[in-house]
């Protein structure tokens, strides 16, 4: 491991209680087996209890161990041991749960490859983990075309006679809880992903005897999460590692009124949401969460007008604000909100959770004294291994401090809080460049790094922007080398490199960018997109009632003045999240019997009427159709917008 040891650091104010009292969190748990061993114990206890629902299937834990025991023996024969990544590309489903213990108990490590990632992003991370096989199913990855992977493609479907030909019974374990249990990907400042890895005994902290929400027998848990996207981990494995049960939702972008209904379906207890798809859940749907006992929010900062909201229609659910980077297996610190919370400005992220530690350190590399802001630094039995890959990046970012002589090894997140007088840590935001939408993190580094590929581009500044509501919303500032001005072929340069959530959806173009006086560039001094006479705007008026009242609700969920009729909704600002809003309107308004799937197949105010009205569509709408079938594989996968 590749650390650097800092200078004693000094304690005073709220530093001394840091040490001595607010990080007192140890908990005993098992920390010394692995996520597959404690699942077996499970299903050895209770094999004939629901582990896991989908759809109208049902697996018990005996059957799942039965299942994942086979998948396991069979990846042995192919190479599959500790510290051995696996990579995997399946579908939300009874088989992915299968898949991922399968790995585990084989010994290996599981990576998430996003089948709706471009192809150069995915063949990125496959030669990056230098995976001998990736599990898939042949349906996910029969479009992706056969260049991309050098590993070989083992399918659950079309193997499944060979799988069910494996021994049932519990492999030899043969991994310990510092091996590694899962990488995971996110944004990097230098124009590729980076990969975080993740060992055993994290994700056991996580779920195991921890103090801020309940896991066991009774609990349902929502598993709504790409497995590329850690919040995944708090969903599958609270529930499987405690002898609950987990409810999988189905691959397909679900509406609002579809996760309500399998809320109440499958009784649901227990589930995590991004603030972004909380927002649009208050605002539109509050009755559909009323089963719930506990709900976790997180990903980006909470609205305390939600939470008012929430607190006032959900008198029986607990509803507590998660915090931490994939780099802290995703939560670090946890807030159960409490009425007084929703009357102040922001929402408090907490103290640490069971087994973690915090320390907010200033620039003069102390401890920081009670409201003094600082950068807000993790240690304890969560923190990852490190990069994949990166020395010199997991030595700058995973360091040894000395409080009171004592070595500790933490994570500088790069993350700006406080400390309350009673402990309570408030979070005031980012220190550099990074962004949260959806809950997913964005490196903007990263998007510039692709915009400066273009030829026609000299430079590119992006920035996340909140000139309307609803998320932010990522804005690229373009001063280009020639006249041309084509904000489409900048679109398409980032859609078949960066998944969809990254792609801006404005493009001003500018002759020069403002700088500030010590000659940087002054982002407060960039225009909103509306206000720029480069940026992209529609200019068809709608021509029938039916366009007027398209027009009209997609103009109030994306708070702009106007919607052209070819106006492509995504490429006007509109993201997952808004789509999920404009749904539930257009059913409420419109059609109750609108599905979701339409709006992806008719993404403009034109298209959209002629479906509705049942016209016979014309060769360009065939051709915007065909598009967006495009567009909707690529956010197919996406946390509707999100750990």
């Amino acid at each position: 491991m590749n650390t650097i040891v800092n200078q004693d650091i000094a304690a005073s104010g709220g530093g001394e209680r840091a040490l001595s009292e607010w990080n007192q969190t140890k908990t005993e748990y098992p920390r010394h087996l692995c996520v597959h061993q404690l699942f077996e114990e499970q299903a050895e206890r209770r094999p004939d209890a629901i582990a896991s629902q989908f759809q109208n299937t049902q697996m018990t834990y005996g059957q799942l161990n039965r299942r994942a025991n086979q998948v396991a023996h069979w990846l042995r024969k192919w190479g599959v041991g500790p510290e051995v990544l696996v990579g995997v590309m399946v579908e939300r489903s009874l088989e992915m749960i299968v898949a991922l213990l399968g790995i585990l108990k084989a010994g290996g490590a599981f990576v998430p490859i996003d089948a709706s990632y471009p192809e150069e992003r995915r063949a990125f991370m496959a030669a990056d983990i230098a995976a001998p096989v990736i599990v898939a199913q042949e349906h996910v990855v029969k479009n992706l075309g056969a260049d991309w992977s050098a590993a070989r493609m083992l399918f659950l479907d079309r193997d499944a006679a060979e799988i069910l030909q494996q021994s049932t019974e519990n492999p030899e374990n043969l991994s310990g809880p510092e091996n590694l249990a899962y990488v995971m990907y996110t944004s990097g400042s230098t124009g590729q992903p980076k990969g975080v890895m993740v060992e055993h005994r994290a994700v056991v902290r996580l779920v195991k005897n921890t103090n801020y929400l309940r896991v066991g027998e009774r609990e349902v848990f929502l598993q709504f999460s790409p497995i590329s996207f850690d919040a995944s981990t708090l969903e599958i494995w609270a529930p499987l590692l405690n002898g609950g049960s987990l409810a999988i939702m189905p691959p397909q972008v679900q509406s609002l009124g579809e996760i309500g209904a399998a809320i109440t379906r499958h009784g649901i207890t227990s589930a995590w949401l991004t603030a972004g798809l909380f927002n649009v859940i208050v605002e539109q749907r509050l009755e559909d969460l009323r089963p719930l006992r506990q709900l976790l929010v997180g990903g980006d900062a909470l609205s305390p007008a939600h939470v008012k909201k929430a607190l006032e229609g959900l008198p029986h659910c607990q509803l507590i604000n998660g915090y931490g980077p994939t780099e802290g297996t995703t939560f670090s610190c946890c807030h159960a909100i409490t009425w007084e919370d929703a009357n102040l400005s922001s929402i408090p992220i907490g103290k640490p959770i069971s087994n973690t530690q915090v320390y907010l350190i200033n620039e003069k590399n102390e401890l920081a004294a009670v409201g003094e802001p600082a950068e807000l630094c993790i240690g304890g039995d969560g923190l990852a291994r490190g990069y994949l890959n990166q020395p010199e990046l997991t030595a700058a970012k995973f360091v040894e401090q000395k409080f009171e002589s004592e070595p500790i090894r933490i994570y500088r997140t790069g993350d700006l809080a406080r400390y309350r007088e009673d402990g309570v840590i408030e979070f005031l935001g980012r220190s550099d460049g990074q962004i949260k939408i959806s809950g997913y993190r964005i490196e903007l580094g990263e998007i510039e790094a692709v915009l400066m590929q273009h030829a026609q581009v000299r430079s590119a500044v992006v920035m996340a922007r909140q000139d309307g509501p609803g998320e932010k919303k990522l804005a690229a500032y373009i001063v280009g080398s020639g006249g041309d001005r084509n904000p489409q072929a900048l679109r398409e340069l980032l859609q078949s490199k960066l998944p969809a959530y990254m792609v801006p959806s404005a493009f001003v173009f500018l002759s020069e960018l403002p700088l500030s006086p010590n000659g940087k560039v002054d982002r407060t001094a960039l225009p909103p997109p509306g206000e720029s006479p480069s940026a992209e705007a529609g200019t068809i008026s709608a021509q029938s009632g039916l366009e007027q009242q398209i027009a009209e609700i997609w103009a109030k969920m994306l708070g702009v003045g106007q919607v052209g009729l070819q106006d492509n909704f995504f490429d006007i600002g509109g993201d997952s999240l808004q789509l999920l809003a404009v749904h539930s309107e257009m059913q409420r308004v419109l059609d109750p019997d609108l599905e979701i799937t339409a709006l992806f197949e008719y993404t403009t105010v034109r298209s959209l009427a002629q479906h509705l009205a049942g016209g016979k569509e014309s060769s360009a709408i065939q051709e915007a159709r065909q598009r967006a079938q495009k567009q909707q594989s690529a956010w197919a996968k996406f946390k509707p917008s999100r750990p």
